[in-house]
Parts: structure tokens; sequence; C-alpha cells
């Protein structure tokens, strides 16, 4: 089974003013993303003297093959806008993945000139080459010689799942996170290849079921980790259908206050959402993590007896470095082939489940892991 993650430019239907700019987020008719989300047109106006800035809008695919290729792959489209032109840029980053291999991850950058939307079909571009529209996604990328391009249909899911408590998209947070769809049928390729010696790296065929999330913000968190996986096995080692886990724990900085970590996360199984984010449960959440020679991360909850152990290996991760408009840099570790266990009691019954090397995650900090793991390329 392929998997992918989708993250798609898309924003609340909202119209929002702080300092030197002026952000609307105009509404599109789609017959697959909610009512409430508009696509990212926005006009810029001067209204204060002071900075304000809008970290970047970005889009996330994540695509693993089988697990006996253990190929996966993900494609970030990324947009920067800072009022003084500062680090203001859009971008396309493609990461690969593959058991016993360094990850290789390359990143160009385009000038925000380059970032166009058509609101009347949902068109997002940037560049020439790299587009997502409404039922479809392709692009193509040259960084210091290796040529990564792909195209990709897909039909969405139908539902949006929400990482955080209804009321909490309503707060002026620096960080906000959202799904659109799920869950996605994909189709399309992905290919990579060394221009200087005419080799091929990848030959990727993409016929499996996808995922989308979408982040947007002011700042990236001051510390988080995030796991995600929707392959996973039963008891008997049967893949479920209509079943994924995801989940965030952050760590938020207000001032020289660095505040308690935070955890949520939801599992849907067979179907049913079992969610663990409303501000109840946080209470009830709990959440450790240990990122570097030892890779784990580990989620429990005195609700439905829940608990989750993702382990991971260090070499299989990757380190993207964002650049937050005010010019601080936060550094995400990632890796797409990792396991973890989980289980839960459904009607009083335990339930286990397995993600063996289909586990995504990532730990976001302000400064890289000690044992400097694999880095983008960029240009």
């Amino acid at each position: 089974m392929n998997m992918i993650l989708l993250m798609f430019i898309s924003l609340p239907n909202l119209q929002y003013s702080e300092n030197s700019f002026i952000f609307k987020f105009i509404p599109f008719v789609s017959n697959f993303f909610a009512p409430n989300l508009g696509i990212a047109f926005f006009s810029i106006q001067n209204r204060f003297s002071h900075s304000f800035s809008l970290i970047h809008l970005i889009n996330l695919i994540y695509i693993q093959m089988s697990m006996k290729n253990s190929n996966l792959f993900f494609l970030r489209y990324t947009l920067n806008v800072s009022e003084d032109g500062y680090n203001s840029w859009s971008g396309v980053w493609c990461a690969v993945f593959k058991k016993g291999e360094k990850p290789l991850g390359v990143c160009r950058k385009f000038p925000l000139s380059a970032f166009h939307n058509i609101n009347k079909n949902f068109l997002v571009k940037i560049g020439e080459e790299n587009e997502i529209a409404e039922k479809k996604l392709k692009g193509k990328i040259n960084v210091r010689n290796i040529l990564t391009e792909w195209e990709i249909e897909f039909e969405p899911t139908g539902y949006v799942y929400k990482h955080l408590p209804e009321a909490a998209y309503y707060l002026p947070l620096e960080t906000e996170v959202l799904s659109p769809n799920p869950d996605l049928k994909l189709k399309g390729y992905i290919k990579v290849k060394n221009l200087e010696t005419q080799s091929q790296i990848h030959d990727i065929k993409v016929d499996g079921k996808g995922y989308q999330t979408h982040i947007w913000g002011t700042k990236h968190a001051f510390r988080w980790v995030w796991g995600h996986c929707n392959a996973i096995l039963d008891e008997n080692g049967e893949m479920l259908e209509d079943s994924f886990f995801e989940g965030l724990t952050v760590v938020a900085k207000r001032g020289p206050i660095i505040l308690p970590p935070m955890t949520l996360f939801s599992l849907r199984y067979k179907g049913k959402n079992f969610d663990f984010n409303n501000f109840r449960d946080i209470l009830f959440n709990s959440a450790k993590w240990e990122y570097g020679d030892s890779i784990r991360w580990e989620v429990r909850s005195k609700k439905m007896n829940f608990n989750l152990v993702m382990k991971g290996e260090k070499n299989n991760f990757i380190v993207a470095t964002y650049e937050d408009p005010d010019g601080e840099n936060a550094f995400c570790h990632n890796s797409e082939i990792e396991s973890a266990e989980i289980e839960i009691e459904i009607d009083d019954k335990k339930v286990k489940l397995f993600c063996p090397g289909t586990f995504h995650t990532e730990f976001g900090a302000r400064a890289p892991l000690e044992y400097n793991p694999q880095k983008f390329i960029y240009e």
C-alpha cells in the first residue's frame, strides 16, 4: 500500500490584520474542502510601523511505497512573507527515505513573485512547473543537479480533521494546523535523477492512499514532536481500512517562560474517531520523548488507557532549517520510516495496533540535534 500526505495552501476564511499587513483569505468553491476554508489569496497594505510577518503556508506530501519497498518521499511547498523583505520567499522541497540508506533532501527557493494563486479554480503555483489544483499536483525542481519531478492525481476525503480544540482556531496562536483531507486516493509518479551522472536515483509509481494537512502561523513553535500513520496493522498483520493516528506534542515559549508540554492526538479506527484533543483531554494526556542517540516518543492518556510508543533510528532522519521571518531559525528533524505500537481499550477490550516502518515523525527545536543528522541541500 502506498501512502501520501498532502498539504494544500488552505486557510480559514477570515480577514486578519495586525501591524503592517492585512491578509485576506478569499473563500473558493470546492467539493472537498470544508466551507470554512479558503485559499491564500492576500493583499498587503502598510498600516503600522511595527514589523509583522507570516511564516510559510506549508504544503507537505509524504509518500510511502509498499512496506517491502520501504521508500518514502515528502514534498513540501512553502511561503514566507515579511514586511521588510527579510526571508520573503516561496519554496519547494523534496526528501527521500529508504531503510538502510541516508535520506536525501533538496529545497529550491523561489522569489516571492514566483508564487501565484488563481482563485477561480483553486490553482496555486510556485514558479512555472510547481502547482497544486483541486485534484492534481505536479512539480519539477533542480537543486545542484538533482532533478526531482512528480505528477499526482487524487480524490478527496470529504471531511476535515482538526488537530486543535475548536475554540483554539479563534485564538491568536503563533502556529495552527488542520487536515482538510485526512484520507486520499492517489495515482501518479515521482522521479529523482542525478544530472551529472545521468543516473536515475528513483523512479516511483504512486498508487495508493494519502493524507493532507496544512500549517500556518506567524512563527514556528518553540519545540514540537509530531507523528502520523495511516498504514496500520492489526494483531493478525492485516492492514486496517479507514484508520489513522495523528498526534502532536507542543512546547510554547512566552517571553522568557517555557510552558509545559501540551499533547493532542486522535486515532481513527475502522471509520470511527477516538479524539483526545479537546481542552478536557489535555489534562489527561501526557508525552515523553527523546531525540538523540535514542529516538523515542511515548504518548499516554488515562482515557481509554491509550498508549503509543514510537521507536526510531537516528540515521533515518534528515534536518531542515526553517527560517522564521523575524530571523530566528527552527530545526526540524524528520523521518518517515519509523515504527510504533498502539494500545487502546475499545468497548472494554484491549486493542493492539502496529505501524512497522510506516510511522512518520519529526522533532522541532531551536537548535539542531548534536549527532549531526543528514541535512537538506539548498539552492
